[in-house]
C-alpha cells in the first residue's frame, strides 16, 4: 500500500514536473514568438521611419500654404492695380580695365513696373549715364534698355503688406546700352544684380535705395582694345521714388482709392529772358547778355507737399563782343531739366488744391547741348548740370494759373587742347545762366469735374474764323549784328475748328528785318509768307472742354513758305507756336501768338554774319468766330440781314498826303501831293469790322537845281494795299442802327511799291516793296440809310530800301535804307449794303427798269504825274471831251468818248496837242450796294477800260489803261451833271509839263442827257 502510494506520488509529482516544465517550454516559446515580433516590427518600423526621413523636406513644409503668414488680400483686378512708375538718380562706374579708367558719374533714369504677384513683378527701364574719360576729360555718355525680374523677400518670409515700413527685395535682369566716347559708339549688353531696400510712408509714394552691380559685354568703355578677361563689371548705387497707381487704400484711410495717371498732373508753358553771369560773359555786362528763353514742362503732384516735373527748353545770350566788327557772340543752349518741386503750404493747409496763391521752389537736374560761336568755330558741347528755380504763380480759375519763374542753372564744360609735344591741357568753364519767365500752367481738373466736362463735348458746333495780328520778328543767329533792330509782322488768317480740340487756318502775312552794321548802316529785307497750320486746343484737352471758359491755349505748327521781296527768292520752312487767346463775348477773341520759323535754309545775310535758318517772332492779335446762332441773335436785334453780304460796304476818297519827319528836306505843305483809295470792308460785329483798300498817293520830298537851272521836287509815289481793324466808338458804347453819325479808328498793315527819285534828275530809284504800319480815324456822315460823308485822315509808316538806277550809264548804286513818315487827308464817300428787306423790295423794282442811250461832254484839267515836278512848269493842261453809251442793266454800262488835251510844255509854253479814245465799262455801285430805285437822285459808278492816244513828236501813238469814278446827280427828267476825277496809265512816257511821264491824271466836269 504504501509502496502504491510512492508510485501514486511518483506518478503525480512527474506528471506535475512535466505540465510545469511543458508549460515553462510554452512560455518561453511564446516570448520566442514575442520577441521575434517585435524584432520583425521594429525592422519594419525603422525601414518605414528611414522611407520616411528621405521623402521629408522641413522647409517645403513650412512654406506650404498653410504654414505661411496670411498677409493682406492681394488685389489685381485691374491691369493697373500694383501698377509703379518710377524716377531714380544715382552713381555709377566702371571698374577700370586694361587702359581704359573712366570716372564715375552721374545716372538719371525711370521707370515702370508691374507686381502680378505679391511677390513677383517685372520691371521695365531706361536710363542715361555720363563719366569722364580721366586721360583727356573725354565725355563718356551711356544710354541704357533693360528688363528686371523683381522678388519681394519681405513678403516672401512675412506675408504680403503694402504698409510694411521696409521691405527688401531681389532685382536680376538684363540690359542693353548704347554708349559713346569722343565720336564713337559702342553697343554692349549686361546681366546685372541688385537689392532693393524700399521706404513705405503709407501713401501712393515710396522711396528707395537700390545698390547693384553689372556684368557687361567687353567694349561698352569704348577702350579699343579688349581687355583680357573678355568682359567688364561695373557697379552703381541708386536714390529713387515709387509711385503707385490702381486701387489703393492710404494708410488711416477706409476708402479704397482708383488712382488714374493723369490726376494731379499738369503742363505749363513759359517764355522771357535769359542773361549770363559767367567770368567769360563779365565785359558784356548783365543787361548787355540778354537773350530769349523759351519752355514748355508737364508735371505732376503725387502728394501735396511732392512733385515731380519734365521740361524742356532753348535759350540763347550773348558772351562776347567784337565791337570792331559790330559782331555779337551768341551761346545756344537746348535740352530738358528733371526737377522736384515742393509746396510748402503743404504743412500748413489741407487742401492746397483750393489756394488761389502759389510758391513753389524747384531744384534738379539739366541735361543739354550748348552751342558757343567762338571767333574762329562753333563749339558744340553736350552738359550736365545743375538747376534751380521758385515760382509764383495765381490761379484766376481753379485749373489754370500764370506764373513767374525766376532761375539759376549751371553749365559746366571742359575744352582740351592738344600741343605740339602731344601734351594735352585742359580747361574748364562753368555759365552761370539766370533768367526769368513769364507762362501759363493747365491742370487737369478732379475727377468730378473731368466727368462733368466730358458731358459737355457734344455740344460744340464747329464754325469758321478770321483774325488778324501785328507784333515784331527778329532773326535768331549765333553771329548776329550788335545793332540789330527788331522787324515787324502783320498778318491775316482763316481758319475752321473742326471739333472742340482741333483745327486748321491758312494764314499770311508779311514780315520784315532790319540790321544795323558797324558803319551804321541798315540793311532792311521784306517778306511775304504763307502758312498752313493744325490748331490743336491744348486747354480743351487737359482741363476739358467748356464752352463759357473764357481763357485757353492752342499750339500750332505746319509749313510755311516765304518769298523774300529783295533779292527776289523763295524759302520753305516749318514753324509752331504758342496761342493763348482771350474771349471778350461770344464771337471776339484777343489773343497772342509767340512763333519760330525754321527754314530749310539761311533766309537772310548780313554783313559779318552767314544768316540765319531762323526767325522768331510775337504778335497781338484779335479773331472772330462765325458762330451762326450768334449771328442769328445779332440779326435778330437789327444787326445786318443774315447773309454773308449783310454790313458791307464800298468807298473811295480823294485826298492830299505830305511827308513828316526826318525822311524830307521840305516844309510839309511844300511835300503834298495827291492820293486816293478805293476801299471794301465788312462789319463782323456791331463795333468791329475789317476792311481792304487799294491806294496810290505822291508827295516831294526834296528840292533840287535841274539841268535846265531850275528849281524841281524829287518825288516818291506809293500804291498797294492796305489791310485795316476797324473798331466803332459809338457802336460800342451803344448800337443804333438809326445813327446818322460815325467814329471809326482804324488800324492795319499797308503793303506796296515805292518809287523815289534820286537826288540826280536823271537817275530815279528802282521800285522797292515795303510792308509799314498804318493808322486812321474816320468821321462819317449818313445822308441816306447806305450812303455816308466821310473825313479821313492818316498816318502812314512806309519803310523801305533803294538803290539808285540810271539805264542810260548802267548805273546801280549802293543799296540805302529809308522810313517815310506820310500824312494824308481824304474825303470820299461810302455807300453801305442795304438790309435784306429793303433789297427785297427795291429788288421787284428790277422790272420796271428799261435800257437806254446816254450822251455827254464834259470839260476840265489834266495833270501829268512826274516824279520830278518843276517851279517853273504849271503842270496842267486843259481838257474837253464828248462820249456816248447804254446802259444795259441798273448796274452794268459802256460808254465811248473822245478827248482834247492841251499839255503844257517848259516854262508854261510850248503845249502839246494829244487826243484820246477810250471805251469804258460803267458799273454803278449805289445801285449795287442799296439796291436799284428809280426815285435815287445821288449815284456813283466806277469806270475802267483801254485808252489809245495820238498826239505830235514825241507823243506818238500809245495805248494805256484809264480808270476813275463817275459821281452823277439827276436833275430834272433826262438831264444831269457829273463831276469825274480819272487816271490813264500808259505804255509809253508822253512829254508834259517839261518831262516824260506814262501816267496822267485828269479831273472834268459836265452834263449828261438819258435818252
Amino acid at each position: 500500500m504504501v509502496m502504491k502510494r510512492y508510485i501514486l506520488t511518483y506518478v503525480c509529482c512527474g506528471m506535475l514536473a512535466g505540465g510545469v516544465m511543458a508549460q515553462q517550454q510554452d512560455s518561453i516559446a511564446k516570448m520566442r514568438d514575442a520577441a521575434a515580433a517585435q524584432d520583425s516590427a521594429m525592422q519594419r518600423r525603422s525601414q518605414a521611419d528611414t522611407a520616411y526621413r528621405v521623402k521629408y523636406n522641413a522647409l517645403s513644409y513650412s512654406m506650404q500654404k498653410r504654414y505661411q503668414p496670411q498677409g493682406r488680400e492681394f488685389v489685381n483686378k485691374k491691369f493697373l492695380d500694383n501698377f509703379f512708375v518710377s524716377f531714380w538718380g544715382g552713381y555709377n562706374r566702371i571698374i577700370p580695365q586694361g587702359g581704359m579708367n573712366l570716372s564715375g558719374g552721374p545716372e538719371i533714369g525711370l521707370s515702370v513696373s508691374k507686381f502680378f504677384s505679391p511677390k513677383n513683378g517685372v520691371r521695365l527701364l531706361g536710363s542715361w549715364q555720363s563719366a569722364n574719360r580721366q586721360s583727356d576729360n573725354e565725355k563718356w555718355t551711356n544710354y541704357t534698355f533693360g528688363v528686371d525680374h523683381i522678388f519681394n523677400l519681405s513678403t516672401a518670409l512675412g506675408g504680403y503688406n503694402p504698409y510694411r515700413m521696409l521691405e527688401l527685395s531681389t532685382v536680376e535682369g538684363l540690359g542693353v546700352h548704347l554708349a559713346s566716347l569722343a565720336g564713337e559708339k559702342q553697343k554692349a549688353i549686361d546681366f546685372h544684380l541688385g537689392l532693393q531696400m524700399k521706404i513705405s510712408t503709407g501713401t501712393r509714394l515710396d522711396v528707395f535705395m537700390e545698390p547693384g552691380i553689372s556684368f557687361y559685354t567687353d567694349g561698352i568703355d569704348i577702350s579699343g582694345n579688349n581687355n583680357s578677361h573678355g568682359y567688364d563689371i561695373g557697379f552703381n548705387a541708386r536714390v529713387g521714388m515709387n509711385y503707385r497707381l490702381g486701387t489703393f487704400t492710404p494708410r488711416g484711410s477706409t476708402e479704397a482709392g482708383d488712382e488714374n495717371f493723369l490726376d494731379n498732373t499738369f503742363i505749363s508753358a513759359g517764355m522771357g529772358l535769359q542773361a549770363q553771369n559767367s567770368s567769360l560773359a563779365r565785359e558784356q555786362g548783365l543787361l548787355g547778355s540778354t537773350g530769349p528763353i523759351f519752355s514748355v514742362a508737364a508735371g505732376k503732384w503725387f502728394l501735396d507737399l511732392f512733385g515731380f516735373r519734365l521740361s524742356a527748353f532753348g535759350s540763347y545770350d550773348v558772351w562776347k563782343a567784337n565791337q570792331k566788327l559790330g559782331i555779337d557772340r551768341m551761346t545756344m543752349y537746348a535740352g530738358g531739366r528733371a526737377e522736384v518741386m515742393l509746396n510748402p503750404f503743404a504743412f500748413f493747409k489741407k487742401d492746397v488744391r483750393s489756394m488761389k496763391w502759389g510758391i513753389v521752389p524747384m531744384f534738379g537736374v539739366e541735361l543739354g547741348m550748348m552751342k558757343k560761336q567762338d571767333e574762329r568755330e562753333l563749339v558744340s558741347k553736350s552738359y550736365t548740370g545743375m538747376t534751380g528755380g521758385i515760382q509764383f504763380k495765381y490761379y484766376p480759375t481753379e485749373n489754370l494759373a500764370f506764373f513767374v519763374e525766376p532761375r539759376m542753372s549751371f553749365v559746366p564744360y571742359t575744352f582740351t587742347e592738344k600741343t605740339i609735344s602731344g601734351k594735352v591741357n585742359e580747361y574748364s568753364f562753368m555759365d552761370k545762366l539766370m533768367n526769368v519767365s513769364v507762362g501759363v500752367e493747365l491742370r487737369r481738373p478732379t475727377r468730378p469735374q473731368w466727368q462733368q466736362l466730358a458731358k459737355l463735348r457734344g455740344d460744340f458746333t464747329p464754325y469758321y474764323y478770321t483774325s488778324y495780328a501785328v507784333g515784331m520778328t527778329m532773326p535768331q543767329q549765333l553771329n548776329r549784328p550788335t545793332s540789330r533792330r527788331p522787324g515787324f509782322i502783320i498778318g491775316a488768317a482763316v481758319g475752321r475748328q473742326l471739333s472742340s480740340l482741333s483745327g486748321v487756318r491758312l494764314g499770311l502775312d508779311f514780315n520784315n528785318a532790319a540790321t544795323r552794321s558797324s558803319d551804321n548802316k541798315i540793311d532792311r529785307y521784306t517778306f511775304m509768307s504763307l502758312s498752313l497750320d493744325y490748331m490743336f486746343d491744348i486747354s480743351n484737352w487737359v482741363i476739358g472742354y467748356d464752352p463759357e471758359r473764357k481763357f485757353g491755349t492752342e499750339v500750332f505748327g505746319g509749313p510755311v513758305v516765304t518769298r523774300c521781296f529783295d533779292p527776289g527768292k523763295t524759302y520753305v520752312g516749318l514753324e509752331g507756336g504758342v496761342r493763348p487767346y482771350w474771349r471778350l463775348g461770344g464771337q471776339f477773341d484777343v489773343f497772342a501768338e509767340p512763333k519760330l520759323r525754321v527754314y530749310t535754309k539761311r533766309y537772310m545775310n548780313t554783313p559779318g554774319g552767314k544768316g540765319t535758318p531762323l526767325q522768331l517772332s510775337f504778335a497781338l492779335g484779335t479773331s472772330y468766330r462765325f458762330n451762326p446762332s450768334y449771328r442769328k441773335s445779332l440779326t435778330e436785334s437789327g444787326f445786318g440781314d443774315g447773309t454773308i453780304w449783310g454790313n458791307t460796304f464800298i468807298s473811295g476818297g480823294v485826298g492830299f498826303q505830305s511827308l513828316v519827319g526826318s525822311s524830307r528836306s521840305m516844309d510839309a505843305l511844300a511835300s503834298a501831293g495827291p492820293t486816293m483809295s478805293i476801299s471794301v470792308g465788312k462789319w463782323l460785329l456791331p463795333f468791329w469790322g475789317l476792311r481792304f483798300s487799294g491806294f496810290a498817293g505822291i508827295s516831294s520830298w526834296r528840292q533840287a537845281t535841274s539841268e535846265y537851272g531850275t528849281l524841281s521836287d524829287k518825288r516818291t509815289m506809293q500804291g498797294g494795299i492796305r489791310v485795316e481793324s476797324m473798331f466803332d466808338i459809338l457802336s460800342f458804347w451803344k448800337y443804333d442802327k438809326e445813327r446818322r453819325w460815325g467814329i471809326v479808328p482804324m488800324l492795319g498793315l499797308e503793303l506796296g511799291k515805292v518809287r523815289r527819285q534820286s537826288e540826280k534828275i536823271r537817275v530815279s530809284a528802282a521800285g522797292a516793296a515795303y510792308a509799314g504800319i498804318t493808322a486812321g480815324l474816320q468821321c462819317k456822315y449818313y445822308v441816306s440809310d447806305a450812303m455816308a460823308l466821310f473825313i479821313e485822315p492818316r498816318f502812314s509808316r512806309v519803310p523801305y530800301s533803294y538803290r539808285d538806277i540810271h539805264v542810260e550809264d548802267n548805273y546801280i548804286g549802293p543799296r540805302t535804307s529809308v522810313a517815310d513818315n506820310v500824312m494824308s487827308v481824304q474825303i470820299g464817300l461810302e455807300f453801305r449794303r442795304a438790309g435784306g428787306r429793303t433789297l427785297k423790295e427795291l429788288a421787284a423794282l428790277r422790272k420796271e427798269f428799261e435800257p437806254y442811250y446816254f450822251a455827254s461832254w464834259n470839260v476840265g484839267a489834266n495833270m501829268p504825274v512826274h516824279r520830278v515836278k518843276y517851279d517853273s512848269g504849271a503842270g496842267l493842261g486843259v481838257l474837253i471831251g464828248v462820249s456816248g453809251g447804254r446802259q444795259f442793266f441798273p448796274c452794268s454800262g459802256a460808254r465811248v468818248g473822245l478827248d482834247y488835251t492841251a499839255l503844257p510844255g517848259r516854262n508854261g509854253a510850248d503845249a502839246r496837242k494829244l487826243i484820246s479814245v477810250s471805251a469804258d465799262y460803267l458799273f454803278d455801285i449805289t445801285h449795287f450796294m442799296g439796291g436799284y430805285n428809280p426815285e435815287r437822285k445821288f449815284g456813283v459808278e466806277i469806270l475802267a477800260g483801254p485808252v489809245l492816244a495820238f498826239g505830235s513828236e514825241p507823243n506818238k501813238t500809245t495805248f494805256g489803261l484809264e480808270g476813275g469814278l463817275h459821281f452823277y446827280y439827276k436833275l430834272v427828267k433826262g438831264f444831269g451833271v457829273f463831276a469825274e476825277p480819272r487816271i490813264r496809265m500808259y505804255t509809253k512816257n508822253i512829254l508834259a509839263g517839261g518831262d516824260l511821264t506814262p501816267v496822267h491824271a485828269a479831273f472834268s466836269v459836265g452834263t449828261s442827257y438819258r435818252f
